[in-house]
């Protein structure tokens, strides 16, 4: 049996490394997407079992269209991967004189890193829910938010807040998703060392603290694996509830992150009727 990949933000950094180390088994076909035509086709090459397919993440009906072209041809998916995203900082800070500051240029981010993923999560269901039945239970959709999701981040706080919101899109959507088959989790990586980190970004963080592609595949392996698994504080998670999670990734370690816990009995009533 080949299961069936599907990789936004495919042709470098942690997208490329999921893509690589699925491609190795020779179980998996790898559908990667991303935008920059030299750097996919040269990605695909590289691999035997992978095709690149142009797509501007931001614009719905090239998604729509490169998701429906990828079904016609694979009849089922069984791993989305929601991984496009860009890192670059803001002018959010920028102070000027006199008169009405001119537009703060924020609209690439947020539409890449959060209306992006959230196309893409849109689409997965769609084509899981046409997918063989017996792939229910079996379907993942990762979605990769960031250490910057879990606590502010003062160098870039408009992408920080595009990452909180995955987190919490993951965490809403999660029950739905999983009553359908599907376990959704966001992946929370600390700073990896990828193409995304420019210069200037990687001069705030001190060396020890950077990760590679490798520590963060590895944690998405164990997702997708159907296996139990138990991370690197001790908890436990079965399989069956192995959904709905923001997982953080620390270097080869790895967390499940809690929600904040409920301070009276109001509020969790209150959160269980968001949730019923």
């Amino acid at each position: 049996m080949v299961l069936v990949a599907l990789i936004t933000g495919g042709t470098s950094g942690i997208g490329l490394d999921v893509a690589q180390q699925l491609d190795l088994t020779g179980l998996w076909k790898v559908h990667i997407i991303g935008s920059n035509l030299e750097r996919g086709k040269a990605a695909a090459a590289s691999l035997k079992n992978t095709t690149f397919h142009q797509a501007d993440v931001t614009k719905y009906e090239q998604q729509g269209n490169t998701f429906q072209k990828i079904f016609n041809e694979e009849k089922r998916l069984d791993f989305v991967f929601a991984n496009a995203g860009v890192a670059e900082d803001t002018v959010f800070f920028s102070k000027h004189e006199t008169g009405i500051p001119p537009r703060p240029d924020v609209a690439g981010l947020t539409d890449i890193n959060l209306t992006g993923a959230i196309y893409t999560s849109y689409l997965a269901m769609h084509y899981f829910r046409r997918s063989p039945e017996v792939t229910m239970g079996k379907r993942n959709l990762i979605i990769t938010s960031s250490i910057g999701g879990l606590y502010p981040c003062m160098h870039t706080p408009v992408y920080s807040a595009t990452k909180h919101a995955l987190v919490g899109f993951t965490r809403s959507v999660g029950k739905q998703l999983w009553n359908e088959g599907v376990k959704v989790n966001a992946i929370c990586p600390g700073v990896v060392i990828t193409p995304m980190i420019t210069p200037e970004l990687k001069a705030y963080f001190s060396e020890n603290v950077l990760i590679t592609t490798s520590d963060v595949t590895n944690v998405i392996l164990k997702l997708i694996s159907q296996d139990d698994v138990t991370d690197s504080k001790g908890t436990f998670v079965s399989r069956d509830q192995l959904h709905s999670q923001a997982i953080l990734v620390s270097g080869e370690k790895y967390y499940c992150v809690d929600m904040p816990e409920y301070f009276d009995e109001e509020t969790q009533l209150t959160h269980q009727h968001m949730m019923g």
